[in-house]
């Protein structure tokens, strides 16, 4: 197999099947304690950073689920598949709060779930735009002709 081919494979499996590798490091991420993810305490500067983590980690999440639906329905149009992306980034925001509200070194706040709204949004709303003018750059295709013409 040539690079070519691989890099394809690649390509096609993350945008099939990525947002499960990447729900799964989320909830991981979500449920051990924060020292044993990065081997430190929660400083002061923990918020802002923490903060970040959120909005990135669901909006990736639902980019990823946006693009693995897109692709198998076989619409790469400017919105093809962010309703799919957008519940589930703000249904897994709501699961990953629920889950670690009974564990006792985490705690459920909704300020996260705000966060990973926002990041959801933002996310999106740059999958969109990407996807906006990826489709006002790309050629138009030549078609059948349809002016009726001899």
């Amino acid at each position: 197999m040539g690079a070519g081919a691989m890099k394809a494979v690649t390509r096609s499996w993350i945008a099939r099947r990525g947002w499960l590798v990447w729900g799964a490091v989320i909830l991981v991420v979500s449920v051990v304690p924060v020292e044993w993810v990065f081997g430190l305490a929660p400083e002061s500067t923990w918020a802002q950073s923490g903060s970040l983590g959120h909005a990135f980690e669901f909006g990736l999440f639902a980019v990823l689920v946006s693009v693995a639906v897109a692709r198998a329905r076989g619409d790469g149009g400017p919105t093809a598949g962010f309703l799919a992306g957008a519940a589930a980034g703000l249904g897994y925001g709501a699961a990953i709060e629920l889950i670690q509200a009974p564990i006792p070194y985490r705690s459920a706040d909704p300020r996260d779930f705000a966060l990973d709204a926002l990041g959801v949004a933002a996310a999106l709303g740059l999958l969109w735009y990407a996807r906006r003018r990826a489709r006002r750059a790309a050629p138009v295709a030549a078609g059948p002709d349809l002016g009726g013409g001899e």
